[in-house]
Protein backbone atom coordinates (compact mmCIF):
# COMPACT_ATOMS: atom_id res chain seq x y z
CA UNK A 1 0.00 0.00 0.00
CA UNK A 2 1.50 3.42 -0.94
CA UNK A 3 2.77 5.62 1.91
CA UNK A 4 -0.01 7.86 3.19
CA UNK A 5 -2.70 5.94 1.32
CA UNK A 6 -6.18 6.14 2.87
CA UNK A 7 -8.72 3.55 1.83
CA UNK A 8 -12.25 4.52 0.92
CA UNK A 9 -15.22 3.27 2.90
CA UNK A 10 -16.13 1.20 -0.13
CA UNK A 11 -12.76 -0.51 -0.01
CA UNK A 12 -13.16 -1.07 3.72
CA UNK A 13 -16.55 -2.71 3.14
CA UNK A 14 -15.01 -4.91 0.45
CA UNK A 15 -12.16 -5.87 2.79
CA UNK A 16 -14.57 -6.85 5.58
CA UNK A 17 -16.43 -9.09 3.17
CA UNK A 18 -13.22 -10.59 1.72
CA UNK A 19 -11.66 -11.27 5.12
CA UNK A 20 -14.74 -13.14 6.32
CA UNK A 21 -14.86 -15.12 3.09
CA UNK A 22 -11.16 -15.97 3.36
CA UNK A 23 -11.74 -17.13 6.92
CA UNK A 24 -14.33 -19.62 5.69
CA UNK A 25 -11.77 -21.01 3.25
CA UNK A 26 -8.94 -21.26 5.78
CA UNK A 27 -7.76 -24.75 6.61
CA UNK A 28 -6.66 -23.87 10.15
CA UNK A 29 -8.97 -22.53 12.86
CA UNK A 30 -6.40 -20.03 14.18
CA UNK A 31 -5.98 -18.54 10.72
CA UNK A 32 -9.75 -18.40 10.22
CA UNK A 33 -10.34 -16.62 13.52
CA UNK A 34 -7.54 -14.17 12.75
CA UNK A 35 -9.35 -13.21 9.53
CA UNK A 36 -12.60 -12.75 11.48
CA UNK A 37 -10.85 -10.54 14.05
CA UNK A 38 -9.31 -8.43 11.27
CA UNK A 39 -12.74 -8.00 9.70
CA UNK A 40 -14.30 -7.04 13.03
CA UNK A 41 -11.54 -4.52 13.74
CA UNK A 42 -12.06 -2.95 10.33
CA UNK A 43 -15.81 -2.73 10.96
CA UNK A 44 -15.22 -1.08 14.33
CA UNK A 45 -12.78 1.45 12.86
CA UNK A 46 -14.84 2.39 9.79
CA UNK A 47 -18.53 1.72 10.41
CA UNK A 48 -19.41 1.14 14.06
CA UNK A 49 -19.62 4.78 15.11
CA UNK A 50 -21.97 5.57 12.23
CA UNK A 51 -24.18 2.63 13.20
CA UNK A 52 -24.35 3.72 16.84
CA UNK A 53 -25.20 7.25 15.73
CA UNK A 54 -28.01 6.43 13.29
CA UNK A 55 -29.15 2.85 13.85
CA UNK A 56 -27.93 1.03 16.98
CA UNK A 57 -29.91 -2.03 15.89
CA UNK A 58 -27.59 -2.39 12.91
CA UNK A 59 -24.58 -2.39 15.21
CA UNK A 60 -26.21 -5.04 17.41
CA UNK A 61 -26.92 -7.21 14.38
CA UNK A 62 -23.33 -6.96 13.19
CA UNK A 63 -21.78 -7.50 16.64
CA UNK A 64 -23.97 -10.57 17.17
CA UNK A 65 -23.11 -11.84 13.70
CA UNK A 66 -19.38 -11.59 14.43
CA UNK A 67 -19.87 -13.50 17.69
CA UNK A 68 -21.87 -16.13 15.85
CA UNK A 69 -19.21 -16.43 13.16
CA UNK A 70 -16.58 -17.19 15.80
CA UNK A 71 -18.85 -19.87 17.28
CA UNK A 72 -19.51 -21.23 13.78
CA UNK A 73 -15.79 -21.61 13.11
CA UNK A 74 -15.17 -23.24 16.47
CA UNK A 75 -17.95 -25.75 15.84
CA UNK A 76 -16.98 -26.28 12.20
CA UNK A 77 -20.32 -24.97 10.87
CA UNK A 78 -19.00 -23.02 7.89
CA UNK A 79 -22.39 -22.86 6.18
CA UNK A 80 -23.75 -20.81 9.09
CA UNK A 81 -20.58 -18.71 9.10
CA UNK A 82 -21.36 -17.87 5.48
CA UNK A 83 -24.95 -16.92 6.33
CA UNK A 84 -23.81 -14.72 9.21
CA UNK A 85 -21.38 -13.06 6.81
CA UNK A 86 -24.44 -11.96 4.82
CA UNK A 87 -25.75 -10.23 7.94
CA UNK A 88 -22.53 -8.23 8.32
CA UNK A 89 -22.24 -7.51 4.61
CA UNK A 90 -25.80 -6.34 3.96
CA UNK A 91 -26.16 -4.43 7.22
CA UNK A 92 -23.18 -2.26 6.31
CA UNK A 93 -25.24 -1.18 3.25
CA UNK A 94 -27.95 -0.03 5.65
CA UNK A 95 -25.43 2.04 7.60
CA UNK A 96 -24.05 3.51 4.37
CA UNK A 97 -27.50 4.44 3.09
CA UNK A 98 -28.39 6.14 6.38
CA UNK A 99 -25.19 8.19 6.25
CA UNK A 100 -25.93 9.13 2.63
CA UNK A 101 -29.46 10.13 3.61
CA UNK A 102 -28.07 12.21 6.47
CA UNK A 103 -25.57 13.88 4.14
CA UNK A 104 -28.36 14.79 1.72
CA UNK A 105 -30.38 16.32 4.57
CA UNK A 106 -27.43 18.30 5.93
CA UNK A 107 -26.05 19.14 2.46
CA UNK A 108 -22.69 17.61 3.38
CA UNK A 109 -21.11 16.76 0.03
CA UNK A 110 -17.92 15.28 1.50
CA UNK A 111 -19.89 12.84 3.65
CA UNK A 112 -22.14 11.97 0.72
CA UNK A 113 -19.25 11.17 -1.61
CA UNK A 114 -17.35 9.22 1.06
CA UNK A 115 -20.25 6.96 1.98
CA UNK A 116 -21.38 6.56 -1.60
CA UNK A 117 -18.20 4.57 -2.24
CA UNK A 118 -19.83 1.66 -0.37
CA UNK A 119 -22.74 1.63 -2.81
CA UNK A 120 -20.40 2.00 -5.75
CA UNK A 121 -18.19 -0.87 -4.59
CA UNK A 122 -21.16 -3.20 -4.36
CA UNK A 123 -23.58 -2.08 -7.06
CA UNK A 124 -21.21 -0.55 -9.66
CA UNK A 125 -23.55 2.40 -10.06
CA UNK A 126 -21.09 4.29 -12.26
CA UNK A 127 -21.63 1.60 -14.90
CA UNK A 128 -25.41 2.18 -14.94
CA UNK A 129 -25.80 4.65 -17.78
CA UNK A 130 -29.47 5.27 -17.02
CA UNK A 131 -28.86 6.40 -13.43
CA UNK A 132 -29.23 10.15 -12.98
CA UNK A 133 -27.25 9.73 -9.76
CA UNK A 134 -24.01 9.49 -11.74
CA UNK A 135 -24.55 12.93 -13.25
CA UNK A 136 -25.75 14.22 -9.89
CA UNK A 137 -22.59 13.15 -8.07
CA UNK A 138 -20.41 14.74 -10.72
CA UNK A 139 -22.29 18.02 -10.31
CA UNK A 140 -22.17 17.83 -6.52
CA UNK A 141 -18.41 17.17 -6.60
CA UNK A 142 -18.05 20.48 -8.46
CA UNK A 143 -20.59 22.42 -6.39
CA UNK A 144 -21.93 21.17 -3.05
CA UNK A 145 -24.97 23.44 -3.41
CA UNK A 146 -26.25 21.02 -6.05
CA UNK A 147 -27.13 18.50 -3.32
CA UNK A 148 -30.52 20.11 -2.73
CA UNK A 149 -31.39 19.78 -6.41
CA UNK A 150 -30.49 16.10 -6.68
CA UNK A 151 -31.25 14.73 -3.21
CA UNK A 152 -34.58 13.14 -4.09
CA UNK A 153 -33.39 11.37 -7.22
CA UNK A 154 -30.34 9.96 -5.40
CA UNK A 155 -32.55 8.59 -2.63
CA UNK A 156 -35.09 7.18 -5.09
CA UNK A 157 -32.49 5.42 -7.22
CA UNK A 158 -30.69 3.89 -4.26
CA UNK A 159 -33.91 2.71 -2.63
CA UNK A 160 -34.96 1.36 -6.02
CA UNK A 161 -31.94 -0.95 -5.90
CA UNK A 162 -32.93 -2.32 -2.50
CA UNK A 163 -36.55 -2.68 -3.58
CA UNK A 164 -35.48 -4.80 -6.55
CA UNK A 165 -33.10 -6.82 -4.39
CA UNK A 166 -35.92 -7.61 -1.97
CA UNK A 167 -37.96 -9.15 -4.79
CA UNK A 168 -34.94 -10.63 -6.58
CA UNK A 169 -33.58 -12.70 -3.72
CA UNK A 170 -36.90 -14.49 -3.16
CA UNK A 171 -37.10 -15.37 -6.84
CA UNK A 172 -33.56 -16.70 -6.75
CA UNK A 173 -34.34 -18.75 -3.65
CA UNK A 174 -37.30 -20.39 -5.38
CA UNK A 175 -35.17 -21.15 -8.44
CA UNK A 176 -32.47 -22.67 -6.22
CA UNK A 177 -35.02 -24.91 -4.51
CA UNK A 178 -36.34 -26.01 -7.89
CA UNK A 179 -32.79 -27.24 -8.52
CA UNK A 180 -32.70 -28.94 -5.08
CA UNK A 181 -30.11 -26.42 -3.90
CA UNK A 182 -31.31 -25.69 -0.37
CA UNK A 183 -27.98 -24.17 0.66
CA UNK A 184 -28.20 -21.44 -1.97
CA UNK A 185 -31.86 -20.87 -1.15
CA UNK A 186 -30.90 -20.16 2.46
CA UNK A 187 -28.28 -17.65 1.31
CA UNK A 188 -30.75 -15.86 -0.96
CA UNK A 189 -33.40 -15.52 1.75
CA UNK A 190 -30.81 -14.20 4.21
CA UNK A 191 -29.68 -11.69 1.60
CA UNK A 192 -33.26 -10.67 0.87
CA UNK A 193 -34.07 -10.05 4.53
CA UNK A 194 -31.04 -7.86 5.13
CA UNK A 195 -31.40 -6.01 1.83
CA UNK A 196 -34.95 -5.22 2.90
CA UNK A 197 -33.78 -3.67 6.19
CA UNK A 198 -32.40 -0.74 4.18
CA UNK A 199 -35.76 -0.22 2.46
CA UNK A 200 -37.85 -0.72 5.62
CA UNK A 201 -37.88 2.89 6.95
CA UNK A 202 -39.07 4.14 3.56
CA UNK A 203 -41.89 1.56 3.56
CA UNK A 204 -42.88 2.70 7.06
CA UNK A 205 -42.96 6.30 5.83
CA UNK A 206 -45.12 5.53 2.78
CA UNK A 207 -47.38 2.71 3.97
CA UNK A 208 -47.24 2.93 7.76
CA UNK A 209 -45.95 0.59 10.44
CA UNK A 210 -48.56 -2.09 9.86
CA UNK A 211 -47.74 -2.79 6.21
CA UNK A 212 -44.01 -2.37 6.77
CA UNK A 213 -44.09 -4.81 9.67
CA UNK A 214 -46.04 -7.27 7.55
CA UNK A 215 -43.42 -7.04 4.81
CA UNK A 216 -40.61 -7.50 7.33
CA UNK A 217 -42.44 -10.52 8.75
CA UNK A 218 -42.74 -12.06 5.28
CA UNK A 219 -39.00 -11.65 4.67
CA UNK A 220 -38.24 -13.21 8.06
CA UNK A 221 -40.64 -16.04 7.26
CA UNK A 222 -38.74 -16.72 4.04
CA UNK A 223 -35.60 -17.34 6.10
CA UNK A 224 -37.53 -19.61 8.45
CA UNK A 225 -38.88 -21.62 5.51
CA UNK A 226 -35.47 -22.31 3.97
CA UNK A 227 -33.93 -23.20 7.33
CA UNK A 228 -36.81 -25.49 8.35
CA UNK A 229 -37.05 -29.27 8.13
CA UNK A 230 -39.74 -29.07 5.44
CA UNK A 231 -39.34 -30.96 2.18
CA UNK A 232 -38.06 -29.04 -0.83
CA UNK A 233 -41.49 -29.15 -2.48
CA UNK A 234 -43.09 -27.75 0.67
CA UNK A 235 -40.48 -25.00 0.83
CA UNK A 236 -41.17 -24.06 -2.79
CA UNK A 237 -44.91 -23.80 -2.24
CA UNK A 238 -44.52 -21.78 0.95
CA UNK A 239 -41.87 -19.49 -0.54
CA UNK A 240 -43.99 -18.79 -3.63
CA UNK A 241 -46.76 -17.66 -1.32
CA UNK A 242 -44.37 -15.40 0.59
CA UNK A 243 -43.02 -13.98 -2.68
CA UNK A 244 -46.54 -13.11 -3.85
CA UNK A 245 -47.30 -11.36 -0.57
CA UNK A 246 -44.04 -9.41 -0.72
CA UNK A 247 -44.63 -8.30 -4.31
CA UNK A 248 -48.12 -7.09 -3.40
CA UNK A 249 -46.81 -4.83 -0.64
CA UNK A 250 -43.92 -3.66 -2.82
CA UNK A 251 -46.42 -2.60 -5.52
CA UNK A 252 -48.42 -0.71 -2.91
CA UNK A 253 -45.18 0.94 -1.79
CA UNK A 254 -44.48 1.99 -5.38
CA UNK A 255 -47.95 3.51 -5.62
CA UNK A 256 -48.72 1.40 -8.67
CA UNK A 257 -51.72 -0.52 -9.92
CA UNK A 258 -52.32 -3.49 -7.61
CA UNK A 259 -54.96 -5.15 -9.75
CA UNK A 260 -54.03 -8.53 -11.22
CA UNK A 261 -52.93 -7.01 -14.52
CA UNK A 262 -51.11 -4.17 -12.73
CA UNK A 263 -49.15 -6.64 -10.64
CA UNK A 264 -48.32 -8.66 -13.74
CA UNK A 265 -46.94 -5.62 -15.57
CA UNK A 266 -44.92 -4.56 -12.53
CA UNK A 267 -43.60 -8.10 -12.16
CA UNK A 268 -42.40 -8.18 -15.76
CA UNK A 269 -40.88 -4.72 -15.41
CA UNK A 270 -38.82 -5.57 -12.34
CA UNK A 271 -37.56 -8.79 -13.85
CA UNK A 272 -36.47 -7.38 -17.20
CA UNK A 273 -34.54 -4.72 -15.30
CA UNK A 274 -32.85 -7.48 -13.32
CA UNK A 275 -32.10 -9.34 -16.56
CA UNK A 276 -30.15 -6.33 -17.80
CA UNK A 277 -28.32 -5.88 -14.49
CA UNK A 278 -27.35 -9.53 -14.04
CA UNK A 279 -26.39 -10.15 -17.68
CA UNK A 280 -24.07 -7.14 -17.70
CA UNK A 281 -21.92 -8.88 -15.09
CA UNK A 282 -22.41 -12.39 -16.44
CA UNK A 283 -21.00 -12.30 -19.96
CA UNK A 284 -18.01 -10.71 -21.67
CA UNK A 285 -16.63 -11.36 -25.15
CA UNK A 286 -19.01 -14.25 -25.71
CA UNK A 287 -17.96 -16.06 -22.53
CA UNK A 288 -19.63 -16.53 -19.16
CA UNK A 289 -17.48 -14.71 -16.62
CA UNK A 290 -19.86 -15.14 -13.68
CA UNK A 291 -21.92 -18.32 -13.74
CA UNK A 292 -24.12 -17.28 -10.82
CA UNK A 293 -25.07 -14.00 -12.50
CA UNK A 294 -25.75 -15.85 -15.76
CA UNK A 295 -28.00 -18.36 -14.02
CA UNK A 296 -29.88 -15.51 -12.36
CA UNK A 297 -30.31 -13.82 -15.74
CA UNK A 298 -31.96 -16.97 -17.06
CA UNK A 299 -34.24 -17.24 -14.01
CA UNK A 300 -35.53 -13.68 -14.29
CA UNK A 301 -35.95 -13.89 -18.05
CA UNK A 302 -37.93 -17.13 -17.86
CA UNK A 303 -40.19 -15.64 -15.20
CA UNK A 304 -40.77 -12.51 -17.30
CA UNK A 305 -41.80 -14.62 -20.28
CA UNK A 306 -44.00 -16.84 -18.09
CA UNK A 307 -45.88 -13.84 -16.66
CA UNK A 308 -46.31 -12.41 -20.15
CA UNK A 309 -47.66 -15.68 -21.52
CA UNK A 310 -50.08 -16.02 -18.62
CA UNK A 311 -51.54 -12.55 -19.20
CA UNK A 312 -51.09 -12.19 -22.96
CA UNK A 313 -54.86 -12.12 -23.75
CA UNK A 314 -55.50 -9.25 -21.32
CA UNK A 315 -52.41 -7.35 -22.49
CA UNK A 316 -53.42 -7.81 -26.12
CA UNK A 317 -56.81 -6.33 -25.28
CA UNK A 318 -55.04 -3.25 -23.95
CA UNK A 319 -52.71 -2.92 -26.95
CA UNK A 320 -51.98 -5.58 -29.55
CA UNK A 321 -48.91 -3.75 -30.83
CA UNK A 322 -47.33 -3.24 -27.39
CA UNK A 323 -48.12 -6.78 -26.23
CA UNK A 324 -46.65 -8.29 -29.41
CA UNK A 325 -43.64 -5.99 -29.32
CA UNK A 326 -42.98 -6.89 -25.68
CA UNK A 327 -43.19 -10.59 -26.49
CA UNK A 328 -40.84 -10.16 -29.46
CA UNK A 329 -38.33 -8.22 -27.34
CA UNK A 330 -38.28 -10.84 -24.59
CA UNK A 331 -37.84 -13.69 -27.05
CA UNK A 332 -35.02 -11.80 -28.75
CA UNK A 333 -33.35 -11.24 -25.38
CA UNK A 334 -33.63 -14.98 -24.77
CA UNK A 335 -31.76 -15.66 -28.01
CA UNK A 336 -29.02 -13.20 -27.07
CA UNK A 337 -28.63 -14.71 -23.60
CA UNK A 338 -28.52 -18.26 -24.97
CA UNK A 339 -25.85 -17.19 -27.46
CA UNK A 340 -23.94 -15.27 -24.77
CA UNK A 341 -23.97 -12.27 -27.08
CA UNK A 342 -23.13 -8.64 -26.31
CA UNK A 343 -24.83 -7.28 -23.13
CA UNK A 344 -25.38 -3.95 -24.88
CA UNK A 345 -27.89 -5.67 -27.17
CA UNK A 346 -29.83 -6.81 -24.12
CA UNK A 347 -29.80 -3.27 -22.72
CA UNK A 348 -31.33 -1.89 -25.91
CA UNK A 349 -34.11 -4.47 -25.89
CA UNK A 350 -34.76 -3.95 -22.18
CA UNK A 351 -35.23 -0.25 -22.89
CA UNK A 352 -37.74 -1.04 -25.63
CA UNK A 353 -39.52 -3.49 -23.33
CA UNK A 354 -39.83 -0.86 -20.60
CA UNK A 355 -41.42 1.50 -23.11
CA UNK A 356 -43.95 -1.21 -24.04
CA UNK A 357 -44.67 -1.80 -20.37
CA UNK A 358 -45.12 1.92 -19.71
CA UNK A 359 -47.69 2.11 -22.51
CA UNK A 360 -49.54 -0.96 -21.26
CA UNK A 361 -49.56 0.34 -17.69
CA UNK A 362 -50.96 3.66 -18.86
CA UNK A 363 -53.69 1.85 -20.81
CA UNK A 364 -54.50 -0.28 -17.77
CA UNK A 365 -55.43 2.90 -15.87
CA UNK A 366 -58.00 5.56 -16.64
CA UNK A 367 -61.42 6.53 -15.35
CA UNK A 368 -63.91 3.72 -14.89
CA UNK A 369 -67.44 4.06 -13.54
CA UNK A 370 -68.06 1.31 -10.99
CA UNK A 371 -70.70 1.07 -8.26
CA UNK A 372 -69.19 0.30 -4.84
CA UNK A 373 -72.03 -2.09 -4.08
CA UNK A 374 -70.90 -4.25 -7.00
CA UNK A 375 -67.55 -4.73 -5.30
CA UNK A 376 -69.18 -5.61 -2.00
CA UNK A 377 -71.45 -8.14 -3.69
CA UNK A 378 -68.45 -9.72 -5.40
CA UNK A 379 -66.69 -9.95 -2.02
CA UNK A 380 -69.75 -11.70 -0.58
CA UNK A 381 -69.66 -14.31 -3.35
CA UNK A 382 -65.92 -14.86 -2.90
CA UNK A 383 -66.27 -15.27 0.86
CA UNK A 384 -68.94 -17.94 0.45
CA UNK A 385 -66.50 -19.71 -1.86
CA UNK A 386 -63.79 -19.36 0.79
CA UNK A 387 -65.94 -21.27 3.28
CA UNK A 388 -66.74 -24.00 0.76
CA UNK A 389 -63.14 -24.48 -0.43
CA UNK A 390 -61.77 -24.49 3.11
CA UNK A 391 -64.27 -27.12 4.26
CA UNK A 392 -63.21 -29.23 1.26
CA UNK A 393 -59.59 -29.07 2.37
CA UNK A 394 -58.52 -26.67 -0.40
CA UNK A 395 -56.69 -24.27 1.89
CA UNK A 396 -54.55 -22.63 -0.81
CA UNK A 397 -57.61 -22.01 -2.98
CA UNK A 398 -59.42 -20.56 0.04
CA UNK A 399 -56.45 -18.29 0.76
CA UNK A 400 -56.28 -17.11 -2.86
CA UNK A 401 -60.02 -16.34 -2.86
CA UNK A 402 -59.66 -14.32 0.35
CA UNK A 403 -56.76 -12.42 -1.21
CA UNK A 404 -58.82 -11.67 -4.33
CA UNK A 405 -61.70 -10.48 -2.18
CA UNK A 406 -59.44 -7.93 -0.54
CA UNK A 407 -57.01 -6.99 -3.29
CA UNK A 408 -59.27 -6.86 -6.33
CA UNK A 409 -62.42 -5.67 -4.59
CA UNK A 410 -62.32 -4.29 -1.06
CA UNK A 411 -59.48 -1.88 -1.80
CA UNK A 412 -61.90 -0.01 -4.09
CA UNK A 413 -64.50 0.21 -1.33
CA UNK A 414 -62.13 1.52 1.34
CA UNK A 415 -62.06 5.19 0.31
CA UNK A 416 -65.82 5.82 0.00
CA UNK A 417 -66.56 3.73 3.09
CA UNK A 418 -63.93 5.56 5.16
CA UNK A 419 -65.68 8.84 4.39
CA UNK A 420 -68.90 7.75 6.12
CA UNK A 421 -67.74 5.09 8.60
CA UNK A 422 -63.96 4.90 9.05
CA UNK A 423 -64.20 2.48 11.98
CA UNK A 424 -66.24 0.01 9.94
CA UNK A 425 -63.80 0.37 7.03
CA UNK A 426 -60.81 -0.49 9.24
CA UNK A 427 -62.68 -3.32 10.98
CA UNK A 428 -63.51 -5.03 7.68
CA UNK A 429 -60.03 -4.40 6.28
CA UNK A 430 -58.29 -6.06 9.23
CA UNK A 431 -60.79 -8.92 9.37
CA UNK A 432 -60.44 -9.58 5.63
CA UNK A 433 -56.81 -8.77 4.82
CA UNK A 434 -55.15 -9.98 8.02
CA UNK A 435 -57.31 -12.09 10.32
CA UNK A 436 -59.02 -14.31 7.75
CA UNK A 437 -55.87 -15.03 5.77
CA UNK A 438 -53.85 -15.69 8.93
CA UNK A 439 -56.54 -18.10 10.14
CA UNK A 440 -56.38 -19.96 6.84
CA UNK A 441 -52.57 -20.08 6.91
CA UNK A 442 -52.60 -21.45 10.46
CA UNK A 443 -55.17 -24.13 9.53
CA UNK A 444 -57.85 -22.90 11.94
CA UNK A 445 -60.89 -25.18 12.43
CA UNK A 446 -63.50 -24.86 9.66
CA UNK A 447 -66.21 -23.74 12.07
CA UNK A 448 -63.99 -20.84 13.17
CA UNK A 449 -63.43 -19.85 9.54
CA UNK A 450 -67.20 -19.98 8.96
CA UNK A 451 -67.89 -17.81 12.00
CA UNK A 452 -65.26 -15.25 11.01
CA UNK A 453 -66.54 -15.06 7.42
CA UNK A 454 -70.11 -14.65 8.69
CA UNK A 455 -68.94 -11.74 10.84
CA UNK A 456 -67.36 -10.09 7.79
CA UNK A 457 -70.52 -10.68 5.76
CA UNK A 458 -72.57 -9.00 8.47
CA UNK A 459 -70.27 -5.98 8.42
CA UNK A 460 -70.41 -5.87 4.62
CA UNK A 461 -74.20 -5.78 4.80
CA UNK A 462 -73.90 -2.70 6.99
CA UNK A 463 -71.38 -1.19 4.56
CA UNK A 464 -73.82 -1.60 1.67
CA UNK A 465 -76.33 0.55 3.54
CA UNK A 466 -74.00 3.52 3.82
CA UNK A 467 -71.75 3.35 0.75
CA UNK A 468 -74.51 4.02 -1.84
CA UNK A 469 -74.78 7.54 -0.45
CA UNK A 470 -71.73 8.17 -2.58
CA UNK A 471 -73.32 6.62 -5.65
CA UNK A 472 -70.77 5.59 -8.27
CA UNK A 473 -67.05 5.45 -7.58
CA UNK A 474 -64.80 7.04 -10.15
CA UNK A 475 -61.49 5.22 -9.97
CA UNK A 476 -58.39 6.93 -11.23
CA UNK A 477 -55.73 4.26 -11.10
CA UNK A 478 -52.27 5.72 -10.88
CA UNK A 479 -50.27 3.22 -12.84
CA UNK A 480 -46.88 4.77 -13.41
CA UNK A 481 -44.93 4.77 -10.17
CA UNK A 482 -42.12 7.19 -9.41
CA UNK A 483 -39.61 4.40 -9.92
CA UNK A 484 -40.95 3.59 -13.37
CA UNK A 485 -40.78 7.24 -14.42
CA UNK A 486 -37.22 7.50 -13.16
CA UNK A 487 -36.13 4.25 -14.75
CA UNK A 488 -37.77 4.70 -18.15
CA UNK A 489 -37.54 8.45 -18.69
CA UNK A 490 -34.13 9.43 -17.35
CA UNK A 491 -33.39 12.12 -19.88
CA UNK A 492 -36.81 13.69 -19.47
CA UNK A 493 -36.40 13.64 -15.68
CA UNK A 494 -33.04 15.31 -15.90
CA UNK A 495 -34.49 18.08 -18.05
CA UNK A 496 -37.32 18.55 -15.57
CA UNK A 497 -34.89 18.61 -12.65
CA UNK A 498 -32.64 21.15 -14.34
CA UNK A 499 -35.50 23.52 -15.21
CA UNK A 500 -37.45 23.29 -11.95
Amino acid sequence: MPLGYSSTLGEDWSSVKSLLSEGEKSSEITQALDKVNQAKSLYENSFKQAALELDPESNSLIENAFSNIVENHNSGDLSMASLNRQVVDKTIYTIAYLKIDQALDTKNSEQLLNWFTVMESKFKISEKDNFVTNHALAEIAKDSEEIEEYADVIRDELLGIFKLKTVEELEEAIAALESDDVSSAKKFTYEGLYYYRTLHPSVVEKLGNESASELLHEMEEAVEITTSSSTVSEMIEELKHVSAEVELIIREYEGGNTSEIGLALSGIKDRVMLVEEEYLSAVSNGQIVDQEEYDETVVFLKKSIAILNEHKPELTTLSTSDANSLESNLLEIEKIVNAKDDPSKVSILVGKSLNNLASLEALAGGAVQIDAVQYIEEIEILLQDVKEQYRNGQTQEAFDLATTAYLDNYEFVEDPLSEVDPELMVKIEIALREDLRNMIKSNAPANEIDAHVDMILSDLAQAKKVVPEFGTIVMLVLVLSVSLIILTSRKLNYQIIRTS
